[in-house]
C-alpha cells in the first residue's frame, strides 16, 4: 500500500470518528448537493449553482470541516471542506510549487 493511500484511511478513518462523535453532521441530511456534477450545467445550470452555495454554507458551519477538507484533497469530485474541485486544485497546485 502506498503512502498516500494510508494516509488517506487514516485521515478518513479521523473524520468518520469526529462525525461518529458528534453523533453525525449536516451534510448527511442532503448529500445530494455536495455532488453538484450530477446537475448538468447546460441543462440546470441555476439548480448547479445553488447547490455548490448552500453546500458551501453547510460546510462553514460545520464542526468537522478542516477533517473533511484534508479527505477532500483526494477527490476529484463533490464538496468538501467547503472547497470546490477547481479549489482543490489550485490548493494542491499551490502546495507543490
Amino acid at each position: 500500500m502506498t503512502s498516500d493511500k494510508l494516509l488517506l484511511n487514516r485521515i478518513t478513518l479521523d473524520l468518520h470518528e469526529a462525525i461518529t462523535d458528534l453523533g453525525g453532521v449536516e451534510c448527511e441530511q442532503v448529500p445530494d448537493i455536495f455532488f453538484p456534477e450530477d446537475f448538468a450545467p447546460t441543462t440546470h445550470p441555476r439548480i448547479r449553482s445553488e447547490s455548490i452555495e448552500t453546500a458551501r454554507e453547510i460546510c462553514l458551519r460545520c464542526p468537522v470541516m478542516d477533517k473533511c477538507l484534508k479527505v477532500g484533497m483526494f477527490e476529484e469530485y463533490g464538496i468538501w471542506g467547503g472547497t470546490t474541485p477547481q479549489q482543490r486544485k489550485n490548493i494542491r497546485k499551490y502546495e507543490s510549487d
